[in-house]
């Protein structure tokens, strides 16, 4: 790229012309490249030089360049371009120290001609002068920077044309008089240089900082680092938990005393964390900065690597008043994880290697020496941070995945920004934010995308469903469906359930309990139901009917999905789903509970017996109904059994049960021969039914209830084929 305004600054030129001068006192080898010499050139060079050379070089040598006009050592008096001239006296042996003779008055002579016009700024050298007060860079780091962009602008060129890391290193050793080691110092991926990504991996200037010495922009040069954050925030009260449980103290922490402080949100993507931020910088009166997360390379590719950001972010300390400010340093995962060891080494002799991961000890640094407040933001979990670097916060946040009342909210700050209010009702708002558990970007992106299509109000959830359903399968989410709701034909008549209290009043206690207001009474019972019994037998069936009877949403979570690979991730994963459940005033039903809470006297590692007791910690603490559901009641832990308020045994269907199943599921009235034959097939349940009549559903045409009864037959038969049969009670 062509940077004009050097070549229009005067300051340039002189520090061009020293750069040369050093060069050619440093450089003892041949030149193949003439352009070394092309900066001498101007109007006259030529017959100076003849001229020169007739003064100082012996007679015999000019005798022999009259003889040899178009070969060998050319220059001619006058008849070729200096630059070549120059290179050919250079490389005749006997003759170098005659060229250092002549140079001192062509140098003299070229710089007789400005670069820049008389009376105009040298905008370029204010520029200069902006980048090293902004980054505080030293007087030889500045001349590191204008020998890599003069090399870069072809206004100095190796003698040899060199590859790029190893011409620029070279130039900059001899230009500056400097030993190579010391420039590999200063240009060190964690020295300035590099650090605020002025050159890139190879020596080259940034292209980020071509549109700024070009003057081709208004913005400061400070807007490569950081941005003054001019974005819309949301209310307050939006954050209404999170407001409630840490604004208090965090508006405390962040007004008074002079310290500043380090904030630390991390958590799963998309849950407001930046917002948050935001607002709670307005809420304090603050002026909000965040850190620039992508520079451009040389390629055109972005690229933010943890060094450049920490150098940003120091930048933005230096350049803001700190008691009126709060920084905010989004996406910081890669600065806030360690980084490999193999960064030293590959850095050193390639110079194209650079760590993506932070350093823990620059981390702790500039933790230590920041002057102004910051927010860091993640979305890596705490266990991946090292335990020293976590110490080194004030204060931190975990931010858990949106729950549907959270989701609700931000539907309706999208829906009121984008001014789209009466495409969407409050009804659809409701059920898109149940149906779609997705971030708070997603639904952004999905209400923009929908007003970009201008739909009728009619329209809406089909587009909706065709926007949403693509992100949740891109992003592996699971949407919410009405599996969660029971069939149109059940009823709790005919269950064969075991128990010294009657269904009916079981639903209606888990109303009453629901419908309480004073919920820190100490003695206030809870509401633990577990459902017991072999695979079928209606427990799921029943938990369905129950919200839907009571209206309220049930929280499915099988316990496999709460397992964890991870040393305590089993326990937080538990800890979440009651949160979450009683955040939105939801049942949690934990379904096949049995692989999370077996007995802790056959427990062989730690995590065993870790998870149970998390389990019976939160049951014991949760303000809410949270149901268990097990086929295996005696591999349960026996403490679990007494945090159960209601325990229910779902038995196999007795002959009523049958009937009463067969009859509402079939539609059809039983002879007495076929319910003698019906009775006499053991260990149905209500699956077993609904089984017979899916599969019968594709057989078109009429269906006898012998047919059906076959079908019934064959089921209870692959019950005994699996071994699954009860062989006697199930349950207590």
């Amino acid at each position: 790229m062509d940077c004009f305004l050097c070549h229009r600054s005067t300051w340039m030129q002189k520090k061009s012309f020293g750069f040369l001068k050093k060069l050619l006192d440093n450089y003892k080898e041949r030149i193949r490249n003439e352009d070394v010499f092309r900066l001498l050139e101007c109007d006259g060079s030529e017959p100076l030089l003849a001229k020169l050379e007739r003064e100082i070089f012996p007679a015999d040598i000019i005798e022999k360049m009259q003889e040899n006009r178009s070969r060998n050592l050319l220059q001619e008096l006058g008849y070729v371009r200096l630059a070549e001239g120059l290179r050919r006296l250079w490389n005749k042996d006997g003759l170098r120290h005659k060229v250092h003779a002549i140079l001192p008055a062509l140098f003299e002579n070229a710089m007789a001609t400005p670069w820049g016009k008389p009376g105009e700024p040298d905008v370029f050298h204010e520029k200069m002068l902006e980048l090293q007060q902004t980054l505080k860079l030293s007087d030889l780091e500045i001349d590191i920077f204008l020998v890599s962009l003069a090399t870069e602008e072809n206004i100095l060129s190796h003698p040899n044309h060199e590859g790029t890391f190893g011409r620029n290193l070279f130039m900059m050793s001899k230009c500056l008089s400097m030993s190579e080691a010391i420039i590999l110092d200063r240009v060190a991926p964690q020295k300035p240089l590099r650090r605020f990504q002025c050159l890139d991996n190879d020596l080259n200037p940034n292209n980020n900082l071509f549109t700024f010495l070009c003057g081709m922009t208004e913005e400061p040069l400070a807007n490569n680092y950081f941005v003054k954050d001019t974005n819309e925030t949301l209310p307050w009260s939006d954050f209404a938990d999170l407001s409630k449980t840490h604004g208090s103290i965090l508006k405390r922490m962040l007004t008074t005393g002079d310290k500043p402080v380090n904030i630390l949100l991390y958590g799963a993507p998309g849950t407001g964390k930046t917002s948050f931020a935001r607002t709670l910088a307005k809420k304090i009166d603050r002026t909000c900065y965040s850190i620039v997360q992508n520079t451009s390379g040389r390629d055109g590719r972005t690229s933010s690597s943890p060094d450049f950001r920490f150098g940003a972010l120091q930048v933005c300390d230096e350049q803001i008043a700190p008691n009126e400010s709060l920084i905010i340093v989004d996406e910081a995962d890669d600065m806030l994880r360690s980084s490999s060891d193999l960064g030293g080494p590959f850095m050193l002799f390639g110079g194209g290697f650079q760590s993506s991961s932070g350093d823990k000890g620059l981390l702790n640094t500039v933790l230590d020496t920041l002057k102004t407040s910051t927010v860091w933001i993640t979305n890596t979990p705490a266990r991946a941070l090292d335990e020293s670097s976590r110490r080194r916060f004030d204060y931190s946040i975990c931010f858990e995945p949106l729950n549907c009342e959270q989701r609700k909210r931000i539907w309706k700050n999208n829906i009121a920004r984008l001014q789209m209010g009466r495409l969407i009702s409050k009804k659809q708002i409701e059920e898109f934010s149940a149906l779609y558990p997705v971030s708070a970007g997603g639904i952004s992106q999905t209400l923009e995308n929908l007003q970009k299509m201008q739909p009728r109000k009619a329209q809406v959830p089909q587009l909706v469903e065709q926007l949403m359903k693509p992100h949740c399968e891109l992003l592996g989410i699971k949407l919410a469906d009405d599996k969660l709701l029971p069939a149109k034909d059940y009823s709790l008549e005919g269950l064969n359930i075991k128990g010294d209290v009657e269904l009916e009043r079981i639903v209606e206690a888990i109303r009453g309990f629901m419908k309480q207001k004073d919920t820190k009474q100490p003695d206030r019972p809870r509401m633990n139901l577990l459902l017991s019994g072999a695979p079928g037998t209606g427990k799921t069936e029943f938990v369905k009917y129950l919200g839907s009877v009571l209206k309220t949403k049930v929280n499915v979570r099988m316990g496999s999905d709460l397992l964890s690979m991870w040393v305590g991730g089993t326990e937080q994963n538990i800890a979440r789903a009651f949160r979450e459940a009683e955040a939105e005033h939801a049942i949690l039903f934990l379904d096949e509970i049995d692989g999370l809470v077996q007995s802790r006297n056959n427990a062989q590692r730690s995590w065993e017996v870790t998870q149970v007791n998390e389990l019976l910690h939160q049951m014991e603490n949760f303000n809410g109904v949270m149901i268990g559901a097990t086929n295996f009641t005696k591999n349960l832990d026996q403490a679990i059994m007494r945090r159960f308020t209601f325990k229910l045994q779902f038995d196999y269907l007795d002959d009523d049960g049958k009937r009463i199943f067969f009859e509402r599921m079939f539609k059809t009235i039983l002879t007495e021969g076929e319910l003698r034959r019906l009775n006499g097939i053991p260990n149905l349940a209500p699956g077993d039914f609904r089984t017979v009549r899916q599969s019968l559903f594709y057989y078109g045409g009429e269906v006898s209830n012998a047919q059906r009864l076959d079908a019934l037959e064959h089921e209870a038969e692959a019950k005994n084929c699996g071994g699954t049969a009860a062989k006697g009670k199930i349950g207590f």
